[in-house]
């Protein structure tokens, strides 16, 4: 067989529990160039040995292998379905390994009720965690086990003395009041024959988050005391069943978790712990029977994303006196928590402190950013020692961005090993990877990653410190660099739905989502901020080739844009926050957009064109015609309209006469193809005007760094972004950064992924790796062999396979490698050179 299979996959993840249609994806590795699948078979049974199959496509003559709707009988809720699949490759024939996913309760209701602690009765005195447990029996040997839960806000639940799962941080984050996502657990392997004991500690999380903040979180709607509904769904090999359900039979009582808060921390009393509290022979005769509470009322779906999980772990790699107490260095900022072993006496109160950055004099400073927070701690655990000896513990339901960590009131010096960062991040595959031989273009492509993975926590926060929200432009502004460094199609479209969610019936969208209800207000969320509901589903098509994502989003983007219409007059658009964090003196806090250069009005006036142009393109493909030429006469009126406005014919000068407003009329598509060269060379002569640096915020850096590599100006681009002074990504390096910061001149959050885009900038432009047909079935390679490199290497795993673009110098030679996927084609574009189609195989190529 000259192919092999790699990878098979139900709805982009791997055996997964899920309430939407199954579409099915595999990858090919070929052992010769030019070999390629001819067709297929797929196979869906209830049975592992595929007896009465609800689904056999026989063979289907096709080169496709992502993305292939299940078409047959209707699937039952909570049932394991087994997949066979064969593929043919002319007269060779492929079966692959047998693979399975889940069905969750889809439309069933579940069988338990929504409870609490016994003694939480006000949500406003509901700070400590509840503990509660239900031992229950087993009555013979058990085939299969589901454990179906949903914990408000998190949960962490435990069966015989042992965690459910090794995630973090669920129930992931959502408006709570609409859609609620619970977990399903394979629990088989955790239950045995007779007693069992099922244990469920509940923290506030977003759900009952209390904290007085300027985005109002503490009013939001859904905002009640934390709760608990679940199944655990048991099958006996006999054929018969059980279901322990939520309810009055369970025990609750108050735990060690005395205070918890997802911007404040957690405050764990350890001499309070009821060792064996979640096995069945703990003696409960003293908890109390849970309390009723109301249904949320909320959709109830089953999460088909990965769950929060440890990315990596951070020992400590200094520590050093300071008046507080002892401060550690990690080494690198990220978010989660932090692994201590607490040291002292019983009773002992030593108190933990996280934060991203340091006094001048070398002390924790949470100034800057825990102003944001009007009550109670931030960014601060607690923990009251049970013993004399050595005890080991992190944060349950909070997380932390941070690098440093401050303990004080130990009255014994801590060890440097006493301290291990967990940094945590949502479980998804590495999708890209970057190298060149510059050492500071690569660690600002390692500065991209982890601002990234610090934000990936169920939802793309903007920053994992200050506000743990998702801010809808910073993700709009991320979400291509996320989906080629990450396999995060998932995570993204959840965050999709979300939006939809937020959006009200008139089309308006917050810039925050979820949102407790704040962020509605038109200078928020103009067509810039609000850009993600055209801009993310696009780039999930464009990486994964699922059109189900542009159909799922055509209504509520047809609402957006008819919302975005009122916002505007005679096709100007005047809402929206701007090129938010272009350079500027003095602090983050409260930016005057005056002090940007490119007015408010041109990039509003831009997006509010592609939006309009994206509507038009979702129509053309979802075989919408009315609407399609409906959206293309309005894009036309406000090209008319910027052009006007905005745009001097004679001297080629957009409005603001800077970096932003000459790329945006680029970018947007907004110039006539004569006008090109006169603006490029503008937008040179601008750069020149600043000494070769940037001059932009957010909404510069997508359209400056995307004319410049669209045109072919990739070396002065890598000249800015790696230009040692400020304002440059590599005058974060020389200020110490290691990840992504907020303002050019080191203000704000230090841990914030908005300025990510110039990561998609290295692969599309340096690496040269840009789709042609959506999922990069095909694709145009044009590696920049003349941007002042010695070597660049760009790698993605597409949706068929593994994609490389990679060159280097070699005795005046220019060298390529080049790797094409299964089923894959592409275009090679070098200077001076006709293109080269290649398809499936390896190259290696003297230019």
């Amino acid at each position: 067989m000259k192919l092999r299979e790699h990878s098979v996959k139900i709805n982009g993840l791997f055996r997964p529990v899920i309430d939407t249609v199954p579409k099915f994806s595999w990858k090919l590795i070929a052992d010769k160039n030019g070999e390629s699948q001819s067709a297929y078979r797929l196979v869906v049974s209830a049975s592992p040995d595929f007896a009465n199959p609800v689904w056999d496509t026989g063979f289907v003559p096709s080169h496709e292998s992502a993305g292939i709707s299940y078409g047959g009988s209707a699937l039952a809720p909570m049932t394991r379905y087994y997949l066979s699949l064969e593929i043919r490759a002319g007269k060779d024939r492929l079966v692959c390994n047998t693979e399975y996913f889940d069905t969750g309760k889809r439309d069933t209701p579940f069988a338990g009720i929504w409870i609490t602690g016994h003694d939480c009765l006000r949500r406003d005195d509901a700070l400590a965690a509840p503990y509660l447990r239900r031992v229950f029996q087993t009555a013979g040997k058990i085939q299969r086990a589901m454990l179906y839960i949903a914990g408000l806000g998190y949960f962490e639940a435990r069966i015989n003395g042992k965690k459910v799962g090794d995630d973090f941080l669920s129930t992931p984050y959502t408006a709570y009041d609409k859609r609620i996502l619970y977990r399903a657990f394979d629990v088989t392997d955790m239950l045995r024959v007779g007693e069992n004991a099922l244990g469920v500690i509940l923290g506030n999380g977003f759900y009952n988050c209390f904290t007085e903040d300027p985005w109002q979180s503490a009013t939001a709607p859904w905002r009640d005391v934390p709760k608990l509904v679940c199944d655990l769904v048991i099958e006996y090999a006999d054929g018969a069943s059980d279901t322990i359900a939520s309810d009055d039979k369970w025990r609750s009582h108050a735990g060690p978790i005395t205070f918890n808060g997802i911007r404040h921390g957690e405050t764990y009393d350890a001499r309070l712990e009821a060792d064996g509290w979640d096995t069945p022979d703990f003696d409960d005769s003293d908890w109390q029977p849970p309390r009723r509470v109301k249904n949320p009322g909320a959709v109830l779906s089953v999460m088909e994303m990965e769950p929060i999980r440890i990315l990596r772990r951070y020992p400590a790699v200094s520590k050093k006196k300071v008046p507080e107490g002892w401060l550690f260095d990690i080494g690198q900022n990220q978010a989660g928590v932090c692994l201590i072993t607490f040291r002292g006496k019983r009773g002992d109160k030593i108190t933990v402190r996280y934060c991203d950055r340091l006094t001048d004099d070398g002390r924790l400073d949470q100034a800057p950013l825990a102003g944001f927070i009007k009550n109670y701690c931030f960014q601060t655990d607690t923990y009251i020692k049970r013993t004399d000896e050595p005890e080991i513990w992190h944060a349950h339901f909070s997380y932390y961005g941070y690098q440093w960590v401050e303990i004080s009131g130990s009255r014994e010096e801590p060890e440097l090993s006493d301290v291990t960062a967990l940094a945590l991040c949502n479980d998804f595959e590495a999708r890209g990877t970057f190298v060149t031989s510059s050492e500071v273009i690569n660690k600002i492509q390692n500065m991209c990653l982890a601002a990234t993975t610090s934000c990936c926590m169920n939802t793309l926060v903007s920053d994992a410190v200050r506000e743990k929200s998702s801010w809808t432009g910073d993700t709009g502004l991320s979400a291509e660099q996320l989906l080629l460094n990450f396999a995060a199609d998932s995570l993204m479209k959840k965050w999709q739905q979300d939006l939809r969610d937020a959006e009200r019936p008139g089309g308006s969208v917050p810039c925050i989502v979820p949102s407790p209800g704040w962020g509605y207000n038109g200078n928020l969320n103009g067509p810039d901020w609000s850009a993600p509901m055209w801009e993310v589903p696009w780039q999930i098509y464009m990486a994964s080739g699922d059109l189900s994502v542009l159909r799922d989003n055509y209504d509520a983007l047809c609402r957006f844009v008819a919302w975005l219409d009122t916002m505007s007059e005679d096709g100007i658009s005047y809402g929206g926050l701007g090129d938010w964090c272009a350079p500027f003196d003095g602090p983050a806090v409260s930016v005057n957009m005056e002090s940007f250069k490119c007015p408010v009005a041109v990039t509003d006036t831009a997006y509010y064109y592609s939006a309009v142009r994206m509507a038009q393109k979702s129509a053309v493909l979802l075989g919408f015609s009315e609407d399609a030429a409906k959206y293309k006469k309005k894009a036309a009126y406000i090209k008319t309209a910027f052009r006007t406005r905005f745009y001097d014919e004679k001297t080629h000068t957009v409005m603001g006469d800077c970096q932003t407003a000459t790329a945006v009329m680029l970018y947007h598509g907004l110039a006539e193809k004569r006008e090109i060269p006169a603006l490029l060379k503008k937008l040179e002569e601008q750069i020149a005007a600043c000494d070769g640096h940037l001059d932009f915020g957010v909404l510069g850096m997508k359209a400056v760094l995307n004319v410049l590599g669209m045109y072919g100006k990739v070396d002065l681009a890598l000249q800015m972004i790696a230009n040692p002074t400020y304002p440059s990504y590599a005058y974060w390096l020389t200020l110490g950064a290691n990840t992504l910061w907020e303002c050019w001149n080191g203000g704000g959050s230090r841990n914030h992924h908005m300025f990510s885009d110039v990561s998609a900038f290295f692969y599309k432009y340096v690496a040269g790796i840009t789709p042609v047909a959506p999922g990069y079935r095909t694709v145009l390679l044009r590696p920049a062999i003349n941007c002042g490199l010695e070597s660049v290497s760009g790698v993605l795993d597409t949706p068929y396979g593994i994609l490389h673009c990679g060159f280097r110098k070699e005795n005046g030679k220019t060298l390529l490698e080049i790797k094409i996927p299964v089923g894959c084609e592409a275009t090679l574009l070098l200077p001076e050179a006709p293109p080269c189609v290649l398809g499936t195989g390896t190259y290696h190529i003297r230019a």
